[in-house]
């Protein structure tokens, strides 16, 4: 028999048939830019230094998948005229502060063109050109920011959440108004063959409770953003909410995603039982302060766990959290050996 393709191990895995393992999915993004000796400012802006770490990402690390994306929750706000801060140090660049001031500020704004604004059209031409070279063996990632956190953005994280309490008309028609700007976003990855996988850890609890999670949050994912991207084509489309969402498991099951994220501190067990009933695959993350701190040896260790509990699952794909800037690579290496020691 032939090996799998990363991309027919992927597939597999989203179809919950047999495979030889589940995927490996790291989650590198200003990390791949010391891969290349960079800073993360410098390749988030430039297109050849982008595709330049992500290829040297697929080298060094050999992921099932690759995502293009660096400074992830920045890229749409910036669109939308937001002050991003760069940096010359290792330091992931940072939005300087809120762009609504008032809830009138919200019909000011035009809605952003993903070809021609801010560095959008930078990373739709990266992974349109890895996706137009990789297409046959790999799926390639566009970065998106869901409704939640691009909200987040644009007002702060402290009056976006007094908001959801105070003014829940106004968040609703700001959540609705974030929702086409991740649409359009996501749409144009999906025209380029490249499927795009949501960021949303902002609404993460205890930040958003369940209730307003699932009042506020819950339709915009369920009744228009994944509906559109599944009707232009889109397969693979996972829902990335870090931390502890064990109490939003049923609003997450109830999205429309097709992949979720069992964070490190979330519950293994709820997920496993939850999802394999649902038949939704999703991701284990390791946590990202032992893979930074490692030794090697702990992180075997802890991937072991993890596929000792949850490996007969054909829907668990395996990662961690996000991988600092200057963490070693044998550290992020160790959860891929693991991988290949327990695969049949």
């Amino acid at each position: 028999m032939n090996p799998l393709t990363k991309r027919r191990r992927v597939e597999l895995t989203y179809g919950l048939l047999p495979h030889d393992r589940p995927p490996f999915v790291p989650a590198i993004y200003e990390h791949k830019a010391r891969l290349i000796n960079r800073t993360p400012s410098q390749i988030c802006r430039s297109p050849e230094l982008l595709e330049a770490a992500l290829e040297r990402e697929l080298q060094v690390y050999d992921p099932d998948m690759l995502v293009v994306g660096v400074d992830v929750y920045n890229v749409e706000a910036e669109a939308l005229g937001a002050t991003v801060i760069y940096f010359d140090d290792s330091s992931v660049p940072a939005i300087a502060g809120p762009l609504l001031h008032h809830p009138e500020d919200l019909d000011r704004l035009p809605l952003p063109n993903p070809e021609s604004d801010g560095r959008m059209p930078l990373f739709l031409s990266v992974a349109a050109s890895l996706a137009r070279r990789y297409a046959d063996s790999l799926i390639i990632r566009g970065a998106v920011t869901g409704p939640f956190s691009l909200a987040s953005a644009l007002v702060g994280a402290e009056l976006l959440l007094m908001a959801c309490i105070e003014r829940p008309d106004f968040v609703r028609r700001l959540l609705a108004f974030s929702a086409r700007i991740s649409q359009a976003y996501a749409l144009a990855f999906v025209e380029r063959g490249v499927e795009p996988i949501i960021f949303d850890s902002r609404a993460a609890p205890p930040l958003l409770s369940p209730r307003l999670f699932r009042e506020l949050l819950l339709p915009v994912y369920r009744d228009s953003l994944f509906p559109s991207l599944k009707a232009a084509g889109a397969r693979f489309l996972p829902l990335i909410i870090g931390g502890d969402t064990t109490p939003i498991l049923d609003s997450l099951l109830a999205s429309g995603a097709t992949q979720l994220l069992c964070d490190a501190p979330a519950d293994l067990d709820a997920f496993l039982h939850r999802c394999s009933r649902a038949r939704l695959p999703f991701r284990v993350n390791l946590d990202a302060r032992l893979v930074h701190a490692g030794p090697p040896q702990a992180i075997r260790e802890a991937a072991h766990s993890v596929l000792l509990r949850a490996g007969h699952f054909p829907g668990l794909l395996l990662g961690c959290g996000v991988v600092a800037y200057d963490t070693p690579t044998s550290h992020v290496l160790a959860i891929r050996e693991a991988l290949l020691s327990d695969s049949p």
